[in-house]
Protein backbone atom coordinates (compact mmCIF):
# COMPACT_ATOMS: atom_id res chain seq x y z
CA UNK A 1 0.00 0.00 0.00
CA UNK A 2 2.71 2.56 0.65
CA UNK A 3 4.63 1.78 -2.43
CA UNK A 4 1.39 2.49 -4.64
CA UNK A 5 1.14 5.72 -2.10
CA UNK A 6 4.38 6.61 -3.38
CA UNK A 7 4.23 6.08 -7.26
CA UNK A 8 0.94 7.72 -6.82
CA UNK A 9 2.44 10.78 -5.65
CA UNK A 10 5.61 10.67 -7.52
CA UNK A 11 3.43 10.34 -11.06
CA UNK A 12 1.21 13.49 -9.91
CA UNK A 13 4.30 15.45 -9.82
CA UNK A 14 5.52 14.46 -13.42
CA UNK A 15 4.04 16.99 -16.09
CA UNK A 16 1.70 15.26 -18.33
CA UNK A 17 3.47 15.79 -21.26
CA UNK A 18 6.43 13.53 -20.10
CA UNK A 19 3.72 11.00 -19.55
CA UNK A 20 1.89 11.24 -22.63
CA UNK A 21 5.57 10.86 -24.45
CA UNK A 22 6.39 7.80 -22.47
CA UNK A 23 2.85 6.68 -23.19
CA UNK A 24 3.52 6.75 -26.85
CA UNK A 25 7.09 5.50 -26.69
CA UNK A 26 5.39 1.96 -24.53
CA UNK A 27 2.53 2.00 -27.14
CA UNK A 28 4.89 1.57 -30.69
CA UNK A 29 6.75 -1.46 -29.38
CA UNK A 30 3.82 -3.06 -27.90
CA UNK A 31 1.69 -2.56 -31.06
CA UNK A 32 4.66 -3.56 -33.03
CA UNK A 33 4.60 -6.89 -31.26
CA UNK A 34 1.00 -7.15 -31.63
CA UNK A 35 1.49 -7.11 -35.03
CA UNK A 36 4.04 -9.49 -35.50
CA UNK A 37 2.00 -11.91 -32.80
CA UNK A 38 -1.35 -11.67 -35.46
CA UNK A 39 1.20 -11.49 -38.09
CA UNK A 40 2.47 -15.56 -36.95
CA UNK A 41 -1.57 -15.72 -36.73
CA UNK A 42 -2.66 -15.22 -40.13
CA UNK A 43 0.85 -17.27 -41.26
CA UNK A 44 -1.21 -20.28 -39.75
CA UNK A 45 -4.58 -19.71 -41.91
CA UNK A 46 -2.75 -19.59 -45.18
CA UNK A 47 -2.29 -22.88 -44.26
CA UNK A 48 -5.95 -24.04 -44.37
CA UNK A 49 -7.81 -25.43 -47.63
CA UNK A 50 -10.31 -23.36 -49.10
CA UNK A 51 -13.59 -24.91 -47.54
CA UNK A 52 -11.78 -23.91 -44.01
CA UNK A 53 -11.22 -20.55 -45.17
CA UNK A 54 -14.90 -20.03 -46.94
CA UNK A 55 -15.79 -21.15 -43.29
CA UNK A 56 -14.52 -17.79 -42.28
CA UNK A 57 -15.35 -16.19 -45.10
CA UNK A 58 -11.74 -15.63 -46.99
CA UNK A 59 -9.79 -17.00 -49.35
CA UNK A 60 -6.08 -17.23 -50.24
CA UNK A 61 -5.93 -14.25 -51.51
CA UNK A 62 -6.90 -12.26 -48.97
CA UNK A 63 -4.15 -13.61 -46.49
CA UNK A 64 -1.72 -12.86 -49.12
CA UNK A 65 -2.68 -9.49 -49.44
CA UNK A 66 -2.79 -8.96 -45.85
CA UNK A 67 0.47 -10.41 -45.27
CA UNK A 68 2.05 -8.20 -47.73
CA UNK A 69 1.25 -5.35 -45.73
CA UNK A 70 3.77 -3.54 -43.83
CA UNK A 71 5.67 -5.46 -40.88
CA UNK A 72 4.23 -2.51 -38.43
CA UNK A 73 0.98 -2.88 -39.77
CA UNK A 74 -1.73 -5.44 -37.91
CA UNK A 75 -2.74 -7.76 -40.86
CA UNK A 76 -5.31 -9.29 -39.30
CA UNK A 77 -7.01 -6.07 -39.05
CA UNK A 78 -6.84 -5.98 -43.25
CA UNK A 79 -8.85 -9.72 -42.87
CA UNK A 80 -11.70 -8.47 -40.72
CA UNK A 81 -12.15 -5.50 -42.87
CA UNK A 82 -12.43 -8.10 -46.60
CA UNK A 83 -14.45 -10.69 -44.30
CA UNK A 84 -16.68 -8.17 -43.09
CA UNK A 85 -16.68 -6.49 -46.92
CA UNK A 86 -17.43 -9.77 -48.53
CA UNK A 87 -20.53 -10.37 -46.13
CA UNK A 88 -21.89 -7.25 -46.30
CA UNK A 89 -21.86 -7.82 -50.41
CA UNK A 90 -23.74 -11.16 -49.56
CA UNK A 91 -26.22 -9.86 -47.82
CA UNK A 92 -27.01 -7.31 -50.24
CA UNK A 93 -27.36 -9.62 -52.82
CA UNK A 94 -29.65 -12.10 -50.69
CA UNK A 95 -31.99 -8.80 -49.80
CA UNK A 96 -32.06 -8.00 -53.44
CA UNK A 97 -32.88 -11.33 -54.15
CA UNK A 98 -35.78 -11.19 -51.63
CA UNK A 99 -37.11 -7.69 -52.54
CA UNK A 100 -37.15 -9.47 -56.66
CA UNK A 101 -39.09 -12.19 -55.22
CA UNK A 102 -41.60 -9.97 -53.17
CA UNK A 103 -42.35 -7.82 -56.47
CA UNK A 104 -43.07 -11.22 -58.12
CA UNK A 105 -45.83 -11.35 -55.86
CA UNK A 106 -45.10 -11.99 -52.84
CA UNK A 107 -47.43 -10.50 -49.84
CA UNK A 108 -44.12 -9.17 -47.82
CA UNK A 109 -44.10 -5.50 -49.45
CA UNK A 110 -42.18 -4.58 -46.43
CA UNK A 111 -39.88 -6.56 -46.69
CA UNK A 112 -38.54 -5.15 -50.39
CA UNK A 113 -38.45 -1.76 -48.84
CA UNK A 114 -35.66 -2.95 -46.53
CA UNK A 115 -34.01 -4.57 -49.33
CA UNK A 116 -34.24 -1.56 -51.23
CA UNK A 117 -32.46 0.51 -48.44
CA UNK A 118 -29.95 -2.08 -47.95
CA UNK A 119 -28.80 -2.36 -51.39
CA UNK A 120 -28.75 1.23 -51.53
CA UNK A 121 -26.83 1.80 -48.83
CA UNK A 122 -23.99 -0.78 -49.80
CA UNK A 123 -23.58 0.05 -52.97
Amino acid sequence: MLLMTIATKSLSSVPAGIVRVATAGIQIPVSFVRALIHRREVMRLAELDERGLKDIGLVHSDIAGALATSWLKDPSAVLASRSRSRSDIANARREHAVRHAAIKGSPEPMLAKKADFVVARCA
